[in-house]
């Protein structure tokens, strides 16, 4: 069998990968509806406590972001619901880019927290190696 051509029959790698969409969702909505609470709690920004023109951008870069993030979830949710597990475990891998751009970029701006996001690497790759079989 080829390296491409592995999969998992498990339900439970499939399940897995379908909660790595839900809690990606669920940090976008965190991210759209609550900006602030995305900004200081989860990626450690320290924000202006007078409202502006700077503010509005930020606040509004942190709701883009979560959109991002909402919609990234729904299609690993799409990809369970309507693909194979190959195609879900390319899928969590190739998401797996965020985590390490994120983390860059949450390095670069405060200095630290760059774990937060690289610390799901490790889980989104084996998660993927999972579904791809190797672990069958």
């Amino acid at each position: 069998m080829s390296f491409l051509g592995l999969s998992s029959r498990s339900p439970f790698a499939l399940n897995a990968g379908a909660a790595a969409g839900v809690f990606q969702v669920t940090l976008g909505l965190i991210g759209v509806f609550r900006p602030q609470v995305m900004l200081q709690d989860i990626w450690g920004f320290k924000t202006s406590t007078k409202p502006g023109q700077d503010q509005l951008v930020i606040e509004s870069l942190m709701q883009l972001y979560g959109m991002r993030n909402v919609a990234l979830g729904l299609m690993i949710l799409a990809v369970r619901t309507f693909a194979d597990s190959r195609t879900l475990a390319w899928v969590l891998m190739s998401d797996m880019l965020v985590a390490i751009g994120d983390g860059f970029i949450q390095k670069k701006a405060t200095g630290g927290g760059e774990w937060k996001h690289w610390s799901f690497v490790p889980v989104g790759v084996g998660m993927g190696m999972l579904l791809l079989g190797y672990f069958d």
